[in-house]
């Protein structure tokens, strides 16, 4: 249209007009690769308007692709010099006949069929219509930088999110695996030791009293069942199909008259102090304190079976519940390898993780298990 245009108009020889097309075209052709090529197909754009009389739309496209990576000095660069060709490719056209103009196309005829009136526009005109075509693109560029720049941050940012959800969901497991081994030691261990000293007893006495031996025989069976219901409980959870809550017992400080009383039915000398104000007991702090003294039953089986264990429970809602476990020092040999204490360290964790505290150690003659947890964890 503009080699037209300007063809038209008589004011230009052929020779400039024809060459003038040719480069266009071939700006025209160069844009297929602006985007591989940038800087190049901008200055292929750049020859014909700053040069013949043809137009500088090529080098306005080549502009906005241009402004999309650039910064600084080379986009001031660029951007100056497409105004230059703009502003020179529409000072040619101000001076062509007004119905030639690409700045007076729109200029409405005379009604009474007279011819327009001739006059050259003021040079400032084209240079001005060139800054606003070349800030109008510059800033659409930049706007479309910045919103790619925005959709990439947003998926790094969603990139990151999931590592950290991965990572989370990692640290899950893991406490998740860790809170499971601990009640596998917890309710396992005691059952094991409780079934090791049953079968002791029964190889020393199995020909002294058939009676006892029947009857030691059922308790270990009974205990047996008991821990393969609570690690079946336990594998549930791992598989999923299980529930924490559907045990075969409950594990609350209700249970540990219960627990205290199964104990003594296994041998192991113990008694039982309760002081309790009445109330209802937080979940968590009534299981810390019975893994508390089934810990210290099995502790007392393993190491102290000669020796009484006192254990004594006291609380109430304003002071928490406090409990201590005692027995003397056996010189006996243990019933099993020294273990490696970790059913206290989980208890301690457990503790911890309430706001309470467990501690384990000789005190004098004795070895003393004490724990304190708040009411109502």
């Amino acid at each position: 249209m503009t080699v037209s245009i300007a063809g038209s108009s008589g004011n230009m020889p052929p020779w400039n007009i024809g060459i003038g097309f040719v480069l266009s075209v071939t700006g025209g052709i160069a844009l297929i690769w602006r985007h591989q090529r940038p800087w190049e197909v901008l200055a292929i754009t750049l020859v014909g308007p700053l040069f013949f009389v043809t137009d500088a739309t090529a080098a306005l496209i080549a502009l906005f692709t241009v402004a999309r990576f650039a910064r600084g000095p080379r986009l001031i660069a660029a951007g100056v010099a497409v105004y230059v060709v703009c502003g020179i490719s529409l000072t040619y056209d101000a001076f062509r006949d007004r119905e030639y103009s690409a700045l007076t196309l729109g200029t409405a005829m005379p009604k009474d069929g007279t011819e327009l009136e001739q006059y050259n526009l003021a040079i400032w005109i084209p240079w001005l219509v060139a800054a606003v075509m070349v800030g109008v693109v510059l800033a659409l560029s930049l706007l479309v930088r910045t919103k790619s720049a925005l959709v990439e941050a947003e998926h790094v940012r969603d990139l990151a999110t999931e590592k950290t959800d991965v990572m989370r969901d990692e640290m899950i497991r893991t406490e998740e695996r860790t809170r499971i081994a601990r009640d596998m030691h917890d309710t396992i261990a005691a059952s094991l030791s409780r079934i090791s000293l049953f079968a002791g007893g029964l190889q020393v006495s199995a020909a002294d009293n058939p009676e006892k031996v029947v009857n030691t025989a059922a308790m270990i069976r009974t205990t047996a069942h008991e821990a393969l219901d609570e690690l079946k409980s336990i594998v549930g959870v791992l598989r999923g199909t299980g529930d924490r809550g559907a045990r075969s017992g409950h594990q609350g400080i209700d249970a540990v008259g219960d627990l205290v009383n199964g104990a003594r039915a296994a041998g192991i000398h113990c008694r039982l102090e309760t002081e309790l104000l009445p109330g209802d007991v937080g979940m968590l702090a009534g299981h810390v304190c019975y893994r508390v003294v089934q810990e210290a039953l099995t502790n007392a089986q393993k190491y102290a079976s000669d020796q009484a264990l006192v254990i004594s429970v006291t609380g109430s809602p304003h002071d928490g519940i406090r409990i201590m476990a005692r027995n003397r020092l056996s010189d006996l040999p243990a019933m099993t390898k020294v273990g490696s204490r970790s059913g206290l360290r989980g208890l301690a964790e457990q503790a911890r993780e309430i706001g309470g505290k467990v501690e384990a150690g000789v005190v004098g003659p004795d070895f003393v298990v004490s724990c304190w947890v708040p009411w109502f964890a």
